[in-house]
Formats: structure tokens, sequence, C-alpha cells
């Protein structure tokens, strides 16, 4: 039956994409999985919150006279607002990005001659994740937004310039993008087997590619006091409060960042613990992204930003296992992933992430969400 449902997908998506050429094929399947996100996950439409200050800045950016938290994460409400899609209509921006983000990643998994089940298969290791869902279930956050331009960073890694150029624009969407700058440096080791010469270049574009976004930041500092400096996150109260808020919790919602898609990771850091380089990889991204936790209490959230080590831990076990025993593990994992209701970990509350069906059933019975 699994052999079954493996080739019949590779000859549908075959079918498509002789049809209408791999691009257009990448977008349906982005529409269809989207759509599909919205029936695993209720939907929202409606700001709040950190989105709520994102759709606010969208209607003019650099209107000083209004107090904003988030100014220093610019772009997204830049991009409302040259776009028109500002105010109300702001939280169509991020649900763009998430279409471009799953779009991409399949694109870029069949160019890379994986066949279409593994493709989709990795796509949903982003798809089917927190990745996607919390930003269905919070409309106007733009973490989807800064996801794309890192996954693209990440990408062009042995296109350096490329490379540099996605990671300051992640930087301008949100500065937790700083927290994969180690990640990169030596995901780039790894990929030019220790090329010295072109990991040093790489690390002066990175450099480089950081001049606009602190250039941004003095210019505004010198403007408006914006409440989320870094005074206030790595200020002794916030430290305190966050930490107490998430030492208890953490575990659990790290899980439910990704599931059981953790597998991939904590499995190749075990059967590849002779190879030094990818195992310094792993960890040094796990354990930075982690390290956010010490100032920033949206558990499920932040640790979604090592969806990269995922990516990477996938890659190295398909080429290490064999073809269909990959894919057939991969599917089943994915499988039984959906198996596990979704939940978010913020502060100390597991907020659950109900199917739309079954937030449909109860708003038809009176009891609402």
């Amino acid at each position: 039956m699994i052999s079954a449902f493996i080739q019949n997908t590779n000859v549908f998506c075959l079918k498509l994409e002789n049809r209408f050429n791999l691009l257009l094929t990448s977008a349906i399947i982005g529409v269809v999985i989207l759509c599909f996100d919205m029936l695993y996950i209720t939907p929202s439409f409606e700001a709040a919150y950190h989105g709520l200050q994102y759709s606010i800045l969208s209607n003019d950016p650099f209107n000083f006279s209004e107090p904003n938290a988030l100014r220093y994460r610019i772009l997204p409400s830049l991009i409302g607002y040259v776009t028109g899609l500002r105010g109300h209509l702001f939280f169509i921006v991020p649900l763009i990005f998430a279409f471009l983000l799953i779009s991409t990643v399949y694109y870029t998994y069949r160019k890379k001659f994986f066949s279409p089940i593994d493709s989709l298969l990795f796509t949903g290791l982003l798809a089917f994740s927190s990745t996607v869902y919390i930003q269905l279930q919070a409309p106007g956050y733009t973490d989807v937004v800064f996801y794309y331009f890192m996954f693209l960073s990440f990408l062009k890694i042995k296109q350096p310039v490329w490379s540099a150029i996605y990671f300051g624009l992640g930087m301008l969407t949100h500065e937790s993008c700083i927290f994969l700058l180690p990640g990169l440096v030596l995901y780039s080791s790894y990929v030019n087997e220790q090329n010295g010469k072109q990991v040093i270049k790489y690390i002066m574009l990175l450099l480089f590619a950081l001049l606009p976004f602190l250039a941004y930041r003095v210019w505004i500092s010198s403007n408006v006091q914006v409440e989320y400096d870094l005074n206030f996150y790595f200020s002794k109260s916030n430290i305190s409060f966050t930490l107490k808020k998430v030492l208890p919790y953490f575990s659990v919602g790290g899980f439910f960042a990704f599931k059981l898609f953790w597998f991939f990771p904590l499995y190749m850091l075990y059967k590849f613990r002779k190879d030094k380089q990818f195992v310094i990889l792993v960890l040094a991204m796990i354990v930075c992204v982690f390290s956010q936790l010490i100032i920033a209490f949206d558990i499920t959230r932040v640790i979604c930003l090592a969806f990269p080590v995922l990516l990477i831990s996938a890659e190295k076990m398909k080429s290490y296992y064999e073809q269909q025993r990959f894919t057939r593990l991969f599917l089943l994992l994915t499988i039984a992933n959906f198996m596990f209701l979704q939940y978010f970990m913020s502060a100390d509350a597991l907020i659950p992430m109900p199917p739309l069906p079954y937030s449909f059933l109860l708003n038809q019975i009176g009891i609402g969400f």
C-alpha cells in the first residue's frame, strides 16, 4: 500500500510538471499544502499582539510620532506599505511568504533531482510543523518572512554573495536571524570542505550584509525610542522573567516545534557521531537557536528557527540510506506526526491549535475555542 502511494504520487507530480512546468507545479503544490494546513490548524485572519503592531507599522513605517515596539523589524511592514497591503490587509504579506516558502522548498529539492515524493516530504518538514502552523493562527506575525530568507541563505551557500544578501534581508525582518550566523559559517565550511579562503570570504560578506541592518537601527534610535532594543532583551528583569517561564517548559515547547521530525537531527547525530564537523554543525545550530530562550519566552516560536538543522540532517540521512527505505521511513514519520495534535508553548501556557473541522463543530454547538 505504501509503495503504491509513493509510486502514484511520483507519477501524479511528474504529470503536473510535464503539463505545467516545474515552477507552476511548485506554485500549485504550495497552494494545496497551505490550504491543507488551514484545515489541520484553525486559521485566523485578525491581527493581534505583535501582528497588530506590524499591521500598524505598515500604515506608515516612518511615522515616528506613533510608538511601536517592533520598529527595528522593518522589512515586512515596508513591503506591506509599498504593495498596498497595509493595516488590516497586512496579514496577507506573511501568508504570501508562507506560500513562497512552501513552493520554494519543493522547487529546490526537485532541482536537486530528488523524486517528487521526497521533495514533498522535505517540504513537509517545514509546512507540517510550527514553522508554518503558528503563522496561520497568529496572523500578522512575520516569522515566516525571515524563515524564507534564511532558507534561501542556506540554499545559496555556494553562492556566498547571494547567501549574504538573503541573510541581510532576514536581519532586516527580525534580529533573531543573528542566531543562525554561526550555523551559516559552519555550513559554509562543511559544504566547501573546510576551504579556509572561501569561508573567510563568506564571513566578510556576512559582516558586510549586517551593515544595512546596523545603519537602520542607528538611524531609528536617533529619531525615536524603540521598546524592544538590546537594553530591554538583556536587562536583568527580562532575563530573570524569561528563565522563570522557560526552564520548566522548554522541552515541551521544543517538541511541538517539529514533533517527531526531531528524529532526523537526533538520529543523525548518533549515526555520524564520529563525523566531528557534522556533529559540531548540528549541535552549534541547535544550541544557538535554543540560546534565544534566555531572552525570549515564546518557546515554540523561537525554536522554529532551527528548521535548517532538520533539512540538513534529513539530507544527510537520504545520502546514507537506500532510496526506497528512506522514503518509506520519511513518509511513515510524516503520517505519525499528524497523530499528535498541535500545540504551541508560550510563557507558561500550552495553547491548543485545533483542526478547523473541530473548531467549526465546537462553534456550532456554542463552545468557542
